[in-house]
């Protein structure tokens, strides 16, 4: 049979505020079936569906918008009135998209959205990943899709890259990655034998950054020693730099760039990395930790750069 329909990812909604610059995005239902062989049987006579975990991811180049409505100590999906929205668009037969109220919709009420990592590389933009887990809200089934609906009005796109670093009053440049894992552990319980687990939580946040650089003096009594130093929320600071719609970046002194803020320890990892006549890299960890008054990591998505 011939293919007569096709779908492609729209975006996401936030209760009404719509992330846009969406890269990827996945819903899965996870699905587990039980069944044995009994009775020395050769193939299975009785199947079952014990139980379903259902969850959802997506990415997003538009970090300032992400993080403004998702927070990165994470989100209950119960406080956003509408819930998460995911759509998929549908393709036009013989053109491009179709209009109108023609795409789908995927709408989570119940569950916590947790951002996992965002990552950036030398001249690339940011990206910021998503996990959302999602729960039975005693009523609806988890996942409640809608056909034939009408796309949302589409949200002004942003991109962000690597900016000034400073770790423990260590300025670091020849950057050439930044990695910051959120370090989110959300545990879902199910009780009774529900198919869907009713509660979820986040039992532990674990944040760290990770840089990799092409300049292997980062290791140095003056810079980061080998038995690392810790660094405070007043001297550990890393910018995301805006870009400039049909420019290069936004001016430094424009409130609009990214600025985290981060408390723990900081330690080399590799020392020297090479191959070839091709630079070579070292790179350096942060875990964070809690120092008593401030989450490890704080944001700030409308900064000055420094």
């Amino acid at each position: 049979m011939a293919v007569t329909r096709k779908h492609s990812l729209w975006g996401v909604v936030a209760d009404t505020t719509v992330i846009p610059s969406i890269t990827s995005m996945g819903i899965v239902t996870g699905t587990q079936v039980v069944g044995v062989v009994t009775s020395g049987g050769v193939y299975k006579r009785f199947q079952s569906i014990a139980g379903q975990q259902p969850t959802a991811e997506f990415a997003t180049l538009a970090i300032d918008a992400a993080l403004d409505a998702l927070p990165a100590t994470g989100k209950n999906i119960a406080d956003l009135s509408a819930g998460l929205l995911l759509y998929a668009q549908k393709h036009l037969q013989g053109g491009t998209r179709t209009t109108g109220a023609a795409h789908r919709k995927f709408t989570i009420a119940e569950g916590v959205i947790v951002p996992r990592q965002l990552a950036v590389s030398h001249l690339g933009d940011a990206s910021l990943s998503y996990d959302v887990i999602v729960l039975y809200d005693g009523s609806n089934d988890p996942i409640v899709v809608t056909d034939s609906v009408a796309l949302p009005s589409d949200a002004t796109e942003s991109r962000f890259t690597i900016g000034t670093v400073k770790l423990g009053n260590v300025t670091l440049d020849h950057i050439r990655s930044l990695e910051i894992d959120f370090g989110l552990n959300a545990v879902t319980e199910g009780a009774d034998s529900e198919v869907w687990d009713r509660f979820c939580s986040i039992e532990t946040i674990a944040p760290a950054v990770t840089l990799r650089g092409v300049d292997i003096e980062w290791l140095k009594a003056a810079n980061i020693p080998l038995t690392g130093k810790e660094g405070t929320h007043a001297n550990s600071i890393i910018y995301l730099r805006k870009r400039d719609q049909g420019g290069t970046f936004v001016a430094d002194g424009t409130a609009e760039h990214i600025k985290f803020t981060a408390d723990g320890l900081i330690t080399i990892g590799d020392v020297f990395s090479g191959s070839g006549s091709s630079a070579g890299e070292a790179s350096v960890r942060m875990d964070l930790e809690y120092d008593g008054s401030n989450a490890p990591l704080t944001v700030d998505t409308t900064s000055e750069i420094a």
